[in-house]
C-alpha cells in the first residue's frame, strides 16, 4: 500500500528568495531517493510544501535516512524555516502521474475528545472535494497527528475547491479549529525512481 509523507514548513520572514529557491531544489531532488514514487512541491508566501509518495510503509525509514532527505532537511529547510509539521499517511491510491498547479495539505492533530467517526467523516469529506485527494490515518506511533493528506488541484478547480472546503469545514466542529492546513501553487511534480 502506498504511503504519503507530507511536509509543511513555515518560512522565516528574513529568508532570501535565493535560499528558498535552493530549498525547493533540495525538495525536488527527493524524487531520486530510494522508494520514492512521486513528489509534488511548491510554496506560498509563507510556506514551503512537499508531498512525497513512497512505495509502501517499509520505505519510510530508508527514505528518512537517505542522503537526499538529509540534504533537504539540513541544507534546504534548516536555512529558511522557523517551524514545520509533517505526517506519514496510509493511502490506497497510486501516486499522481500528471502535474497539478496547486497543492493543499492537511493534518488532524491528536487531541482529547475527538472520536474516530469524526476523523473518518472529515476524510470522507476531503475525498469528495474538487481535485484528487490522498488521505488516511497516520502510520507512526509517535505521530502527533491522527490523519492527514493532500489534494492536488488544477487552476480550474481552485475556486470550487475553496468554496467546497469552506462548506465542509462547517460540519467538522472542533476538528476544523485544530486542523493544520496549507496551500501552495506553482508546483514542481516529478515521478521518482520507484
Amino acid at each position: 500500500m502506498p504511503l504519503l509523507h507530507i511536509v509543511s514548513a513555515e518560512l522565516r520572514d528574513d529568508a532570501s528568495p535565493e535560499a528558498i529557491q535552493q530549498a525547493l531544489v533540495y525538495a525536488h531532488a527527493l524524487a531520486t531517493a530510494e522508494g520514492v514514487s512521486a513528489i509534488c512541491c511548491g510554496r506560498s508566501a509563507t510556506r514551503l510544501l512537499v508531498s512525497i509518495w513512497l512505495d509502501n510503509a517499509q520505505a519510510l525509514e530508508p527514505f528518512a535516512a537517505s542522503p537526499e532527505h538529509m540534504s533537504f532537511i539540513m541544507r534546504g529547510l534548516a536555512t529558511v524555516i522557523r517551524g514545520m509539521w509533517s505526517a506519514s499517511v496510509a493511502t490506497e491510491d497510486n501516486p499522481p502521474t500528471e502535474a497539478p498547479t496547486a497543492l493543499w495539505l492537511f493534518a488532524i492533530p491528536a487531541f482529547e475528545g475527538v472520536f474516530e467517526w469524526e476523523v473518518r467523516r472529515l476524510l470522507d469529506d476531503v475525498a469528495a472535494l474538487p481535485g484528487v485527494a490522498w488521505a488516511g490515518p497516520t502510520v507512526e506511533e509517535r505521530e502527533r497527528y491522527r490523519a492527514g493528506g493532500a489534494v492536488l488541484l488544477t487552476d480550474s478547480e481552485m475556486g470550487t475547491f475553496e468554496e467546497a472546503l469552506a462548506a465542509a469545514r462547517i460540519g467538522w466542529g472542533s476538528l476544523a479549529d485544530h486542523l493544520e492546513q496549507a496551500v501552495a501553487v506553482d508546483l514542481i511534480h516529478h515521478e521518482g525512481r520507484a
